[in-house]
C-alpha cells in the first residue's frame, strides 16, 4: 500500500487541503460532503470564497483526520451539514400518571432528583419559596422547609441542586447574585452565596455537590472569576486564598488572577473532575476541567491556573451549553462548531483525562441526560430521542415526551401535565 499525503500507508479517510498536510497544527474547518460524516478539511485561506472547491486537497488517513478532529480550541468553522444515523430498536418509553392533591393549588417553580437511591423522590420548589419532598411512588407530599424570602427573588427563574446524600439543597437566581444553602432534614439556611454581580445575567449561578471520602461538599461562586469549596453544612469555606486574609489584595494573589467567568458546573461520576462551561473576553465560550482533588487538598490555586486545568474546546459566543457524563470520564457535549453561528446538533464525547475527542456524531438536540447506557435528549419541538453514543445512532423519539425532569438514579424522567398530575416515563424494550 502506497503512503497517503499525510505520510502513512493506510486507508483514505478523508481529505485535506496541502497546507493542513504540511502543517497539521493550523486552525481549520470541517466542510461536510454530505454523505454520512464524510468531510474535507480546509486550512483558513482554502476555506475562502475565493478559493477553488477541492484545490489542492489531498487523502489523509483516519488517525491524521481524527488528530485534526481533536484540536477543538483550532476548529474555526464547519461548512454543511453531515447524515443523521437512526438503526431500528424496540426501545419505548412506558408512562405512569400520578396524581397529588397537595400540588393542586401550587405552582412548581423547579423540580430536582432528591437523593442517590434508585426511588422516584423529588425536591420540588414552589411559587412560595415552599421546599417539597415528593414521593411518587407512594404517593406523598412532604414540606421540608422554605427559602428565605429575602435571599432570592423566587419571580426569577432558580437554579436548584441537590446534593447526592439528600441532606441539603442549594437554591440561588439561575442569572442572578444571591442564594442559600438549606438543610433537608431541618429546614435551616446553612449557608448564604453571594457571587457578586459583574455581568452575572450572562452566567448561569456556578454550583455543584461532591463527594470528599464522607463528606458532601459544594462548589459555588464567590465572585465572577472565583470559585471555592465549602462545607454546605457549616457554611466553612475550605479553599481560602491568602489573599483573603489581608486587607488588600497580595502580589501573589495577582500573579493568580483569573480572567474567566465562571459558569454552569458539572462533576464527574466518580468525583475526580470539575467541569466548568465558562467565557472570556470577546466573548468566547472555553469549556475546561480540573482535578477537584488537586484542589481540595494540594493546590488552592487549583482553579485559577493549577496543572490540571485544561480547555476542552472553544466556541465563540456559546457557553452554558447541554452536557452530561456518559461514563466515569466521558463527557457529553453539545454543539458541532467553531462559533455560534455555524454550530449544529450534535453530541461530542470527550475523555477528561486526556482531554480528547473521542467521537461525535451529529443530531443530538436540547437537554443531555444518561440512564448509564444511552444518551437521552430532550428538546421542546422535537421531544426525546434515545442515541447509542457509542455507533451515533438515533434509535428511537418520542415527540410527545417533554420532560420536566430527569433523575439519573430512578432512571426516569417525570412531566407536569396539569396541577397536582405527574407523569413518570422509564425506557423500556431492547436496543
Amino acid at each position: 500500500m502506497e503512503p497517503l499525503a499525510c505520510g502513512h500507508a493506510a486507508p483514505i479517510a478523508g481529505h485535506a487541503c496541502a497546507h493542513l498536510v504540511e502543517a497539521p497544527g493550523a486552525p481549520y474547518t470541517v466542510r461536510f460532503t454530505g454523505q454520512g460524516q464524510d468531510h474535507d478539511l480546509l486550512c483558513d485561506d482554502c476555506d475562502s470564497p475565493t478559493a477553488p472547491a477541492r484545490a489542492e486537497l489531498r487523502p489523509i488517513c483516519a488517525a491524521c483526520q481524527q488528530a485534526h478532529l481533536e484540536r477543538l480550541d483550532d476548529l474555526i468553522h464547519a461548512l454543511g451539514r453531515p447524515e443523521v444515523r437512526t438503526r431500528a430498536s424496540a426501545l419505548r418509553f412506558e408512562h405512569r400518571e400520578h396524581s397529588l392533591p397537595e400540588l393542586e393549588s401550587a405552582t412548581l417553580l423547579a423540580l430536582e432528583p432528591l437523593g442517590s437511591a434508585p426511588r422516584s423522590q423529588w425536591l420540588a420548589v414552589t411559587s412560595t419559596g415552599d421546599l417539597l419532598r415528593l414521593e411518587l411512588e407512594k404517593p406523598t407530599t412532604t414540606r421540608l422547609g422554605a427559602v428565605p424570602a429575602e435571599s432570592l427573588a423566587l419571580s426569577e427563574p432558580l437554579a436548584v441542586h441537590v446534593s447526592d446524600c439528600g441532606h441539603y439543597a442549594a437554591v440561588a437566581n439561575a442569572t442572578g447574585s444571591h442564594g442559600v444553602v438549606i438543610a433537608l432534614d431541618s429546614g435551616a439556611v446553612t449557608m448564604k452565596l453571594d457571587r457578586g454581580t459583574y455581568h452575572v445575567t450572562h452566567c448561569q449561578f456556578p454550583l455543584a455537590f461532591f463527594r470528599d471520602g464522607d463528606r458532601t461538599l459544594l462548589v459555588h461562586g464567590t465572585d465572577w472569576n472565583q470559585l471555592d469549596i465549602s462545607d454546605p453544612s457549616t457554611g466553612e469555606r475550605l479553599t481560602p486564598r491568602p489573599a483573603e486574609a489581608a486587607a488588600a489584595a497580595t502580589e501573589d494573589s495577582e500573579a493568580h488572577g483569573l480572567d474567566y467567568f465562571h459558569c454552569g458546573l458539572s462533576v464527574s461520576p466518580d468525583g475526580q473532575w470539575l467541569v466548568d462551561d465558562g467565557w472570556v473576553w470577546h466573548p468566547v465560550g472555553i469549556l475546561t476541567r480540573l482535578s477537584l482533588r488537586r484542589w481540595l487538598h494540594e493546590n488552592v490555586w487549583e482553579s485559577e491556573d493549577g496543572p490540571s486545568r485544561k480547555s476542552l474546546r472553544q466556541v465563540e459566543y456559546f457557553w452554558d451549553g447541554p452536557r452530561c457524563f456518559v461514563g466515569p470520564r466521558l463527557l457529553a457535549v453539545w454543539g458541532f462548531g467553531g462559533t455560534d453561528r455555524t454550530l449544529f446538533a450534535a453530541a461530542l464525547i470527550i475523555d477528561l483525562e486526556t482531554g480528547a475527542l473521542r467521537r461525535w456524531f451529529p443530531g443530538p438536540q436540547g437537554d443531555f441526560h444518561c440512564d448509564g447506557q444511552f444518551l437521552l435528549t430532550s428538546a421542546g419541538d422535537e421531544g426525546t430521542a434515545v442515541w447509542d453514543w457509542e455507533t451515533g445512532e438515533r434509535l428511537h423519539v418520542d415527540s410527545t415526551l417533554k420532560p420536566t425532569a430527569w433523575h439519573p438514579a430512578a432512571r426516569c424522567f417525570v412531566s407536569v401535565i396539569a396541577p397536582g398530575q405527574l407523569r413518570e416515563s422509564r425506557l423500556a424494550g431492547t436496543p
